[in-house]
Parts: structure tokens; sequence; C-alpha cells
């Protein structure tokens, strides 16, 4: 028996049309979103050159703190500069970062308190470009993937709860979408799209075959999104890539009986180039204050984010204190280091990249095909009730305009004589 005749297909069929109904806007912008987002390191060169891309010198750039520092003025003393991130390429700016956040915020705008880049270039020290990041396309982009643009209570609680969903609406498609039937007719409805069909057909077809297509990359964006949604399912991610114990990773402090040298952040950036002189790039974040030690990360390639190193150091006298690559990592710390590239489809490169975009333009059709569905069955069965009720109305009308006659005093002779007998 087909699986959507059974009382179990019923349920199933119920729960991904209503979790598709009550998550379907935001899967879209989800969907819309995540596509773009897949490009952001392809697209910026592109739009962002004036900022981005600098004449190369010959000459050596300016020490880091002096950079820093130039960053630092263009930015405001009071926002203090927390990261900068470093191109080995020598016609790239460095980029520096000031960001404070308030998670209380209603809005996109109110959840960031300030988010300012400087374009620094490492020649000459000058600012080349001193970005509102709040309102820069691509951070607004991240901020409707992430948040809906809303702030963090609402627009996260939104987002993680719609991507939970989604997981089960995946599954329950995957479910509904399996052919009752393993003949050529049934493999032909769940394999192909039939073009040349009436459009109601062609809009099934895009949501069952499309969707079919797609739900692995989908299911993998999805997971990979719960992985930042919930700490409960981190923490399980790591669990279960741990083999069941969660491994505990020591933290590292900086030695708070230090002075504190200006020029730490140079020691620091010497120390990572001639660990990795070949590097693609490095990621530094500055403490703003406290025993925090400074997080370095060494890029070894331009293809992914997980092939890094990852270090600590002492904010006080830049000493090392761990270094680890991904090879040294545990199992749960590895599923977490690549879980960005995962959900971005940078596992693969450029092949990944173009299934995650197409994926993501799937993810944001599937919505509108599967309310068209919905929406047109229930105008069929809202007319077919119509019809119902006309054709009672109609038989109840025949029947009060039919005239009646009184009944016969007898039906045959042979009846009445039995009577008179009796």
């Amino acid at each position: 028996m087909s699986q959507k005749k059974t009382a179990l297909g019923k349920l199933i069929g119920t729960l991904h049309l209503w979790l598709g109904l009550a998550s379907g806007i935001v899967i879209i912008v989800l969907g819309l979103t995540g596509a773009v987002y897949v490009f952001t390191d392809e697209i910026k060169p592109l739009v962002y050159r004036d900022r981005l891309f600098i004449q190369p010198e010959n000459r050596p750039k300016l020490p880091l703190s002096q950079l820093q520092a130039a960053a630092q003025k263009a930015v405001g003393a009071k926002r203090p500069v927390t990261r900068v991130e470093i191109s080995s390429q020598p016609n790239r700016t460095y980029i520096f970062r000031a960001l404070k956040v308030d998670k209380e915020g209603f809005s996109h705008w109110d959840y960031y308190k300030y988010y300012v880049r400087a374009y620094v270039n490492p020649y000459n020290g000058q600012v080349v470009k001193l970005e509102d990041s709040k309102n820069e396309f691509f951070t607004l982009v991240l901020g409707l993937h992430m948040r809906m643009l809303f702030g963090e209570k609402i627009g996260h609680t939104v987002v993680s709860y719609s991507v939970l969903a989604f997981v089960f609406i995946l599954i329950s498609g995957l479910v509904l979408w399996w052919p009752a039937k393993w003949n050529k007719s049934g493999r032909d409805k769940s394999f192909k799209i039939k073009w040349n069909a009436k459009w109601k057909r062609v809009n099934y077809d895009l949501h069952n075959v499309l969707g079919f297509y797609a739900c692995v990359i989908l299911f993998v964006c999805a997971v990979t999104g719960l992985v930042w949604a919930f700490e409960w399912f981190e923490k399980g991610v790591k669990t279960l890539a741990d083999g069941g114990k969660l491994a505990e990773v020591p933290a590292v402090f900086s030695d708070t009986t230090q002075i504190k040298d200006a020029k730490v952040v140079d020691r620091v950036f010497a120390a990572l180039q001639a660990d990795q002189p070949k590097a693609y790039g490095y990621l530094i974040n500055f403490p703003a204050k406290g025993k925090l030690p400074i997080n370095a990360a060494t890029y070894l390639t331009a293809s992914n984010r997980y092939d890094r190193i990852q270090g600590q150091y002492d904010q006080f006298t830049g000493a090392k204190l761990r270094s680890c690559s991904f090879d040294e990592l545990t199992n749960g710390e590895k599923a977490y280091a690549m879980n960005f590239d995962l959900h971005v489809g940078a596992w693969a490169g450029l092949p990944s990249k173009i299934l995650t975009f197409f994926a993501g333009l799937i993810c944001a059709s599937l919505p509108v095909t599967g309310f068209v569905i919905w929406w047109g069955r229930r105008k069929k069965e809202g007319k077919g009730r119509k019809g119902i009720r006309r054709g009672q109305e109609m038989r109840s009308r025949r029947q009060s305009s039919t005239r009646t006659f009184p009944k016969p005093a007898y039906v045959s002779m042979s009846s009445r004589l039995s009577e008179e007998e009796k």
C-alpha cells in the first residue's frame, strides 16, 4: 500500500504541510540569502576593489602595531579595534574591525551598537576606506540569514526553530516522495519533471522532484545551521564525533602579572609568519581586557576555513600558550571546525559551492510551490463541498415540488378479499 494512503502517511503529510506553512517565509529568506552568501568571497573582490586592493610597493610593510594604531585613530578611541584580517598577497589591504553588539536589541540596527571596518594600506598606514559595516550589503544579507534583520532574542529564535522545522520537513518530504512502486511510471514521476504537462503538474514536479535532488545538500546546510542555533545541538554533535563522551579542552589564560607591551601584536604576527610563511592569510583577535589570550588563526588555503592552525598567545608577553592544527584537534573540535565549510558548501571548493548555490535557490522555491499545491487542493475540496451542498439542495427542491397523491383504498382485489375472509 502507498505510504500516502496509510494513517502514518496522512500524519506525515499533515506535519509536512503545517510545518511548511508555519516556516515558509523564513525558509524562502534563508534559501535566497544563503545562495548569495555562498559566493561572498568571490563577489567582494569584484565589487569592493577600491577598499580591498592597493598598489604593492617595493618596501617592507609597516609593523602591525603601527597599522592597528592608524585604524584605531580612524575608528575612534571609544570603539576599540578587536580584530584584523591579514592577507599574504602583496596587493591587499589589512582589514581592522571594531564591533559591539547588544543582544537585547530589537532590530538589526539595535543589535549592532557599532560595526566599523577600517581598510588600511600596510605600506604607508593610510586608511583606504572606513566602512559602516552595519549597513554594508553582505552584513545585511547575513543579518537576514541569521536573524531576519531582528535582534538576537526575536530573530535568532525565529530562525533557529524554523531551521529545526525544516529538518523535519526534509525528512517527511523524502518519505512522501518515496515511490509506491519502483516501476517506470513511478520512477518517472519521482525523478523527472513533466514539462509538457499542465502547469499544476509542472508545479507539483518542481516541488517533488527538485526537492528530492536538493534534499541531501539542504539537510547538511540545515543540520550545520542547528549547530550554531542551539548549544545542546552543538554539544550533541561534538559528543557524537568524540565517540559518546565529550572531550574537554582546557582553557588557557594570559599572565596578568606582566606589563602589557604595545608591540606584543608584532611579536605574535611574526611568530605566525615564522610558523607558516606560505599561509594564505591570518586572523588575529585582540582581547579587550582581562586575562583572555590573543586568538589567532593561520589559514593554509583559500578554498576552505577548516584547514587552519589555531593558536592562543599571551596578550601581555606574546608567548605562545597553545597551537593546534586541524589534524591535532579532537574529533568533536574537527566537526565544529568544518561546520562553516559544510554550511556554505566550501567543503569541495567551487563545485560544491555551485551545488549549494542551486540548492539554496531550490530551497527558496519549495515553500512557494508547496503553497500552490496546497491552495489548489484547498480550492478543489471547496468546490467539491459546494457541489455536494448544491446537489442536496436540488434534490430537496425536486422532492418538495413533486405532487403527492393519496394512497388507494385497495391495492388489489386479492388483498381485499383476503381481508374480508378474515
